[in-house]
């Protein structure tokens, strides 16, 4: 399978907004709240990256279609008093995921942050998404032990994650093509 990583565009917008949605219903069913779930609509995500123009975010794509995303920027409602980049989101449709395809478009991010001389990136995740814990603390990820709650028809707590930033990736490049080498007898 071969992987293009690149900076999104904002004709993306659709494609995005397709994984947003599919990859919310297969990672979050059992997470979060059913009721919150069903309310989550296709058209919603389309206005979300419609409206952002797809700015700092990089898109993974294989055979010319959007599979993943990851997005990036200064921390959102940042109350610490300090210079944090946020990783504001990453999503990879379930049939693609194993394939390093996370890791890869995650520190394509991380270069993108550490050029804004962010001294540490966090993120905020679901404290009961093991998986993605797991993911993010094999990529340096401490977790804080700040964490949040918020209502989605019932009361979900979300944990902060940060690390500290290191300066450029090197092999990192702005367009990065991944094969997965099968070997033949």
């Amino acid at each position: 399978m071969k992987v293009i990583l690149r900076k999104a565009l904002p004709d993306d917008y659709e494609q995005i907004a397709f994984v947003h949605y599919k990859a919310w219903l297969e990672t979050y069913t059992g997470l979060l709240p059913e009721s919150f779930l069903k309310n989550r609509t296709l058209e919603s995500s389309i206005n979300i990256f419609k409206n952002n123009l797809c700015s700092n975010t990089v898109v993974a794509i294989v055979e010319g279609k959007i599979i993943g995303f990851c997005g990036w920027g200064p921390l959102r409602n940042n109350s610490f008093e300090e210079n944090f980049g946020e990783i504001h989101g990453i999503y990879l449709l379930d049939s693609y995921k194993k394939h390093k395809i996370g890791r890869k478009m995650l520190e394509f991010a991380l270069e993108k942050l550490s050029t804004k001389n962010y001294p540490k990136v966090g993120l905020w995740v679901l404290s009961s998404n093991e998986n993605a814990i797991h993911f993010y603390k094999k990529l340096g990820f401490s977790d804080t032990g700040i964490v949040k709650e918020e209502n989605l028809g019932e009361i979900i707590t979300e944990s902060f994650l940060q690390r500290k930033s290191k300066k450029a990736y090197p092999g990192i490049c702005f367009f990065i093509l991944m094969t997965d080498k099968k070997k033949t007898p």
